[in-house]
């Protein structure tokens, strides 16, 4: 078998490995561009994802304080009705009426939920109505002494299993989440 030798310039040789070479040069371009633009593509849509989160988040807490103001706007109409803590259980269950009326039941099912004591439930009552009043101002009204009023909170807390400092705010939580439990928490 003879071989056959072919006659090709170098320079043409040279030209075509120049040319397939550019030609790497651009399909390698290609790739890296490629690979950079994926890469910005998956951080933009991170960033997009974080922002989504953000704005729902903040949706979220906007939505909690248009239901706090609601709900003050609830408890100021009651201490409209009763300006000071009733004294008397006959005063005192009126106003449990008037505060179930604004509040959609909630004393009732908060009461039977929690298995409180009468007075127990009355000082959470009194603890959310009337905010603005100490310890000492809410013992008087419910006839306990100024040093067994703070026992009194932790033991409520305790049996809520709350701490005694969390105590307002958990009534307050548990609260919103009665009357708004559609918008808070949509059922599936």
């Amino acid at each position: 078998m003879e071989m056959q030798v072919l006659n090709i310039p170098v320079a043409e040789i040279l030209n075509m490995l120049i040319m397939l070479l550019g030609v790497a040069i651009v399909i390698i371009a290609a790739i890296s561009y490629h690979k950079r633009s994926s890469i910005r593509m998956q951080a933009a849509h991170q960033k997009i994802d974080e922002l989504s989160q953000r704005m729902a988040e903040q949706e979220k807490a906007l939505l909690r304080q248009q239901h706090l103001y609601d709900l003050d706007k609830r408890l100021t109409t009651i201490r409209t009705q009763h300006p000071t803590p009733e004294k008397t259980w006959t005063n005192y269950r009126s106003m449990l009426q008037d505060i179930d009326n604004q509040l959609n039941n909630w004393m009732a099912l908060f009461e039977s939920r929690t298995q409180l004591a009468e007075r127990e439930v009355q000082f959470c009552t009194y603890l959310l109505v009337y905010p603005h009043l100490t310890l000492d101002e809410i013992a008087q009204h419910i006839c306990y002494s100024e040093k067994s009023i703070r026992n009194y909170k932790q033991r409520i807390a305790h049996k809520l299993g709350v701490s005694s400092a969390d105590l307002h705010e958990h009534l307050q939580n548990d609260m919103l989440s009665y009357l708004y439990n559609d918008t808070i928490n949509p059922k599936k």
